[in-house]
């Protein structure tokens, strides 16, 4: 329904804008007449005054020479007989003062400044002998200004007025009417219809004629827009239509959070990716969303956290699928609506299988397939990422080779070394804990790393242990058994962010000292820089040594030492 024109029009506004206008004229025009007759009356009476004193200036003198109050005092009489004097005074440098003032009346005008006028000697000398001074009287000009502007301001208020009235008819008739007469047309026609304007003969060529055309076109041109936007709508309803079936049927988990992380909406598919199938879209709306779906809510936290800033993706463990575990990927984005709420658009689906495969194909790429040990790159990436932590205990590092290996494979063959690697790494596994690092470097060299070791003494506890277990024999295929050693070098961190690679080169130091000092035993680094050796010999007896460091010899590879 059509809302009533407003009671105001146009002209009225109009009247009472020219009326302000003229008045606001009138009076500084009045302001500017008043000032300007101040200052001309003023001028005028400064020229008058002058001319009164070149009148009395002769007989002043004559009084100011000879000392003579009776003549100063007609001179003085007669400057005060005319209208533009306030006050008059004679002096001389002798005594002489004589002072007249004019009655002040019921209006106390102050006098304009004085005109001074310096007497000279009447017999021709250019001596000055005296000085007349005469104040002019303010209230002459302030009369003669307020008349000129009274006369000023009514005769310019006449002229504006009519002028304003004028103006004001003709912009009514002009303007004002034809354009309440557009303005009504207009309100009157409805959204969509096909009516239109009629053209101002009067105005055919001229703005308001523009403007009528132009609504015109605005009004052929809503049409035009109303009608697409009718078919766009009906778009638009066919792909929400379409997109909520997809909302409904896919197979992904789709759902919007809230700031804190609680459930705003979740489609149907949800609850089945989650293992909640029992619970309808309805029923989990107002949850907790990470203590509610997965096992590790924290990780959840971290990826909200990461979503404030830009989109986030991780994996995540589930709380509920049946037996085995279950994984889902989840993707999360902030967005802000239009009242400034803050929400996070997510989607989870299942990648369990994906999952698995990925484990299995990581665990078969970090994990020797002969023994199980962590390989080379999987052992140091895990005791590099614990070096790097802040932890308070040191990390042992052990590194172990096998003695007369070599022998077993040329003798025995290739199977039996086998054999006789994973039956060592299976010793090495049960003289350390569940956590420590065990890895194959590389043929028949290992990594041990004790983490959290308590001491010196403790890592040498264990490498003791190993070379006690190693030398036990192994038993081959047809009741062979075979008998090997090992040489351990053993490095302690000594504080956190220690690297690697020099943890590394002290132990791989030490072991070559066991080499050197006749294999099958552990040797360790002591405070002064020495290095104590361990062996173990044929009988199961054990000796002891310290010894400084030999360098390597360039010629003679690790590999011939541990043969």
């Amino acid at each position: 329904m059509k809302t009533p024109l407003p009671q105001k029009h146009l002209h009225h506004e109009l009247a009472r804008s020219v009326f302000w206008t003229a008045l606001l004229l009138a009076l500084l025009t009045s302001v500017a007449l008043f000032v300007a007759e101040f200052q001309w009356s003023s001028e005028k009476t400064e020229t008058r005054l002058n001319q009164l004193l070149d009148t009395v200036e002769t007989t002043a003198a004559v009084a100011a020479y000879s000392g003579n109050p009776a003549i100063g005092a007609d001179v003085l009489d007669g400057l005060l007989r005319n209208d533009i004097v306030h006050e008059a005074r004679l002096l001389n440098d002798r005594g002489l003062d004589l002072h007249r003032l004019r009655e002040a009346g019921n209006a106390r005008v102050p006098p304009g400044p004085a005109l001074v006028r310096d007497l000279h000697s009447p017999f021709g000398e250019r001596e000055v002998v005296g000085r007349l001074l005469v104040f002019p009287e303010a209230r002459v000009n302030l009369r003669e200004a307020r008349h000129a502007a009274l006369v000023g301001a009514l005769s310019s208020s006449v002229l504006i007025g009519l002028t304003a009235l004028l103006v004001l008819g003709l912009v009514r008739s002009s303007l004002s009417l034809p354009l309440s007469g557009v303005s009504g047309a207009l309100h009157a026609i409805r959204a969509g219809e096909q009516e239109r304007l009629k053209p101002l003969p009067r105005h055919r060529d001229d703005e308001l004629g523009q403007l009528v055309n132009d609504i015109n076109g605005l009004l052929a041109t809503l049409e035009e827009k109303f009608a697409a936007e009718r078919l766009l709508r009906e778009e638009v309803q066919a792909v929400e239509r379409r997109l909520r079936e997809v909302f409904e049927n896919t197979s992904a988990g789709i759902f919007l959070l809230d700031g804190q992380g609680h459930l705003c909406m979740a489609n149907p598919t949800l609850g089945r990716v989650l293992g909640l199938p029992g619970l309808s879209p309805e029923s989990l709306i107002g949850r907790d969303f990470p203590a509610l779906a997965f096992a590790e809510p924290e990780q959840f936290h971290h990826l909200f956290h990461q979503a404030g800033s830009h989109s986030a993706a991780m994996d995540l463990k589930l709380r509920h699928r049946g037996a085995g575990p279950a994984w889902v990927h989840c993707l999360l984005s902030r967005q802000t609506d239009g009242q400034g709420e803050t929400r996070y658009e997510g989607v989870v689906y299942d990648i369990t299988e994906r999952r698995a495969l990925e484990l299995r194909t990581q665990h078969e790429a970090d994990h020797d397939l002969l023994t199980g040990l962590l390989r080379r790159h999987a052992a140091e990436r895990e005791l590099r990422r614990r070096l790097d932590a802040p932890s308070r205990q040191p990390q042992a590092v052990l590194l172990l080779d096998l003695d007369h290996f070599k022998a077993v494979n040329d003798t025995h063959g290739h199977a039996a070394g086998d054999r006789v690697l994973l039956e060592t790494a299976q010793r090495f596994r049960s003289c350390v804990r569940s956590g420590d690092i065990v890895g194959r470097l590389g043929g028949d060299e290992f990594l041990i790393a004790l983490l959290d070791c308590a001491s010196l003494d403790q890592a040498r506890r264990v490498a003791h242990e190993i070379v006690d277990r190693v030398v036990q024999p192994i038993a081959l295929d047809q009741g062979i058994g075979v008998t090997v050693g090992i040489s351990i070098g053993i490095a302690l961190s000594h504080r956190p962010g220690q690297a690697l690679e020099d943890l590394l080169r002290a132990a791989d130091l030490a072991m070559y000292e066991v080499k050197r000092w006749g294999r099958n035993g552990y040797a360790s680094p002591l405070p002064e820089g020495a290095i104590r050796v361990e062996r173990r010999d044929t009988a199961g007896a054990w000796t002891q040594a310290d010894t400084l460091p030999a360098p390597k010899s360039p010629d003679v590879s690790q590999e011939s030492i541990s043969v």
